[in-house]
Order: C-alpha cells, then structure tokens, then sequence
C-alpha cells in the first residue's frame, strides 16, 4: 500500500500527545497511589496508569484522525458496496414508476370491486330471486317475535 506524503508528521502528533498524557499519568499514579510521603512509591500501578492512558489516547486520536478524513470521491461511483444511494434511490424511483405505468387499469385495486356490475351476488355468483326479499327486510319472509 502506498504511503501518504507527509504521514509521519500525522502520526508524530498524536503520539507525543498520548506520550505526554501517559507521562502525567505516571507521575500522579506514583504519587498518590503511594498514601503520603512516608510510604515508598508504587511504580507497579504507575506502569500500569501509564500503559492504559498511552493506548486509550493513541486510540482515540487514530479514530479522531479516521472520521475527520473525507472519503476520496471515486468511492462513492461504481457498483456493489461502493454505489451512490443517489443513484439507487433514482433507479428505484424509476422502477417503481414503469411498474405503475405497465399496471392494467381493469385490475380491482383495494376496496373496489373488479366488475361493478356483480351488486347483489352471493359469493357463488349466484343472483338473488326476483321476487324474495332481502334478509333483514321486515318483509314476508322475516321472523316475527
């Protein structure tokens, strides 16, 4: 992989930082961890502090420097993972458009009726007697209480 011009002063920064803030770590871990001036100092824990505070400002300097960095603009053409989300929202779009175009216009849509002239059949398609009544009608053919 080819290496940036100049990429050694983009990683000198951030480790002297990490270098300081572990130094700092260091130093205050010896003394405070050792309970007052009578005791001896605890170089145990202030190796420890300073190894947890390099890595964890290494880290966060490296993601820092990873999510300010812009995505070069051939990464955002071509096909797969790289293509454009502009590009596929407008195939879709159109898709969906030649789908709609290409739909019958005879089809039944939901809530209509697919022939309009099939009022009054039972689910059978058979049509009611001329003369009978409806059910529910308090006519001839309804219960009476």
């Amino acid at each position: 992989m080819a290496q940036r011009k100049g990429s050694r002063a983009d990683v000198k920064g951030p480790l002297m930082l990490s270098a300081v803030l572990a130094a700092v770590a260091f130093v205050a871990v010896a003394i405070f961890a050792s309970g007052g001036t009578d005791n001896a100092l605890r170089l145990d824990l202030a190796f420890v502090a300073a190894g947890i505070v390099f890595i964890v400002a290494v880290v966060v300097s490296a993601t820092l420097m990873i999510v300010e960095k812009p995505n070069e603009a051939h990464l955002g053409q071509g096909t797969g993972v790289n293509r454009s989300s502009a590009k596929l929202y407008a195939e879709a779009r159109a898709k969906r458009e030649r789908e709609a175009a290409a739909q019958r216009t005879d089809e039944a849509q939901f809530g209509q009726r697919l022939r309009p002239d099939t009022e009054g059949e039972d689910l059978l398609g058979r049509r009611p007697a001329e003369g009978s009544e409806r059910p529910g009608d308090d006519g001839p053919t309804a219960p009476r209480a």
